[in-house]
């Protein structure tokens, strides 16, 4: 048996609380800085610590937690419980044929003996018994004649950080942040015709020309939104009768649709990641299914890089009188669009993902095509989209276009490094797993699943060691389980929860991608890392 990072990250910042709890309510920013772990998964955390009723939340401007009771009356083993972590020395079931309660197997015994001491212990020892002073203490009570006086910790060199997680977010583009600086020294409405509106106005529509020529499209067709949520969001809540969509796109597709009414089509994923056109074919030349449809699918898949036939995919809309919609946010900036080409209704995208600010996207929208507008009030965007335009945001949106269309160029570079890293990684560990290898792929990312280790324990340890990646959507945080996307790929669990996301940008280089095999290296070379 071997604790999971759940376990032992909780029984830590418990540990944090106890040793300062003179000091009231700590925010778990304080915590996680001062035990080095990562703040977003000790939020994680203390929910059902807190529904465990082990800590409460302060109220007030620095809120934190405190612990509920004294330290000496917090057992270790109600920590464990808390959080869920399995501290048995035996996965031995009530109805598992190979071992059971009525047919147990030869060693279940000693598993079992071995397990019952493990729980008496962690429930003999407190908190109090971990921190300073405690029997199980880092510094235990000093013998009588010992030297006095305090020791303190040798200070912790800083770690370099080695930023692969573009699919989640790209760092903001400096030519970018200056153009949102400049943007905010624009007093005028974009909305009203004086000197200051046409001023804002101007920074508006040079912005969208920019956006269409990333994407191949007329400036018209560009309709600014708070991201790509809202896009596919506005595009999936149509009157449709009918979605056709798949199990690997994202949450912002998936929960619309579900949500819409219409009823939902779900289209073939083979194990290539790659959705089946022949039986999408089929499927529409049968005209069972109810109009007007639309069929929504991503140009590249956010967790894994594979592109989708979406040529193939709207020359069959087309020819059965289908709407198609596609999300491309992981695609624009990174492969060349053409919209026009492409002959789809909407498209997606969203600034962020290349280098642009966060909570701005957009919808392109074919000429023609009529939307029912998701947001009404003034005439802002042609009267689709209403609100006064967040001027700064798509300033920097418009020049992150520009830079991402420039730098289509050197995708290639970034290629031969994702290349490297693939043959690097399958030398270091043989039994990776290289998702969706034989497909064709997103030049920036890399899908790995290391079969016996659990993906978000890889992505903290990882992340203690200096190195940013992720474990499926970034938009799916909070949420620890098997990836959907791999799920509906036709994985199993060993996989699709051993999975982490390593993607490049245009600013990766050798040196990021040393730094990443070396604490790969190190972390594969460990025992299991969860049972």
């Amino acid at each position: 048996m071997e604790l999971t990072t759940k376990g032992r990250y909780a029984v830590m910042a418990m540990a944090d609380l106890a040793g300062h709890a003179e000091d009231g309510a700590i925010p778990l920013s304080v915590v996680a800085d001062r035990q080095s772990l990562p703040l977003s998964y000790l939020e994680q955390l203390f929910v059902p610590l807190r529904r465990a009723g082990l800590v409460e939340s302060a109220r007030g401007r620095s809120g934190g937690y405190r612990l509920t009771q004294p330290a000496k009356d917090v057992s270790i083993a109600a920590i464990m419980e808390a959080v869920e972590e399995d501290t048995r020395f035996t996965r031995c079931s009530h109805n598992d044929p190979r071992c059971s309660v009525a047919t147990p197997c030869v060693t279940h015994g000693l598993w079992s003996a071995l397990s019952d001491s493990t729980g008496k212990f962690l429930t003999s020892v407190s908190l109090a018994d971990v921190i300073a002073g405690g029997k199980y203490s880092a510094n235990p009570v000093r013998a009588i004649g010992a030297v006095s006086g305090p020791v303190s910790a040798a200070p912790r060199a800083p770690v370099r950080r080695t930023y692969l997680d573009f699919n989640a977010t790209a760092p903001l583009r400096p030519e970018a942040k200056s153009a949102m600086v400049e943007a905010l020294d624009i007093i005028g409405n974009p909305s009203s015709v004086h000197s200051e509106g046409r001023r804002a106005r101007a920074v508006i529509e040079r912005a969208r020309e920019s956006v269409a020529r990333l994407v191949g499209a007329k400036p018209s067709e560009i309709v600014f939104t708070s991201g790509a949520s809202e896009a596919n969001a506005w595009a999936l809540s149509q009157p449709w009768a009918t979605i056709f969509t798949s199990g690997i796109e994202h949450d912002s597709v998936l929960a619309p649709a579900r949500a819409s009414g219409a009823a939902l089509v779900m289209l073939p994923i083979g194990r290539d990641g790659i959705v089946n056109v022949n039986e999408l074919a089929a499927m529409l030349a049968s005209g069972a299914f109810a109009r007007p449809a639309v069929i929504a699918v991503q140009l590249a898949n956010n967790e894994t890089g594979i592109i989708q036939p979406v040529a193939a995919i709207a020359e069959l809309a087309r020819a059965n009188d289908v709407k198609m919609h596609v999300d491309a946010v992981q695609a624009a900036g990174r492969l060349a669009i053409d919209f026009a080409a492409l002959d789809v209704d909407t498209l997606s995208i969203s600034a962020h993902k290349f280098g642009g600010p966060k909570g701005v996207g957009a919808l392109v929208i074919r000429d023609h095509v009529d939307l029912v507008p998701m947001i009404r009030g003034g005439g802002q965007e042609r009267r689709r989209r209403a609100g006064t335009e967040n001027l700064p945001a798509i300033a920097g949106f418009g020049v992150a276009a520009e830079a991402a269309h420039r730098d289509q160029e050197e995708a290639s570079a970034i290629a031969v490094l994702r290349d490297g890293l693939e043959t690097a990684i399958k030398h270091a560990s043989p039994n990776a797993v290289i998702i969706g290898e034989g497909a064709p792929r997103l030049q920036n990312t890399t899908a790995v699943a290391l079969p016996g280790k659990l993906a978000e324990t890889l992505v903290i340890r990882l992340d203690l060691a200096g190195i940013a990646v992720s474990a499926g959507s970034a938009c799916s945080s909070g949420k620890v389980g098997a990836s959907h996307v791999l799920e509906a790929m036709g994985f199993g669990p060993d996989i699709a929860a051993s999975t982490i996301r390593v993607s490049l940008g245009p600013m990766t280089n050798d040196d990021d991608i040393a730094a990443f095999l070396a604490a790969w290296k190190t972390i594969v070379g460990e025992p299991a890392l969860a049972a």
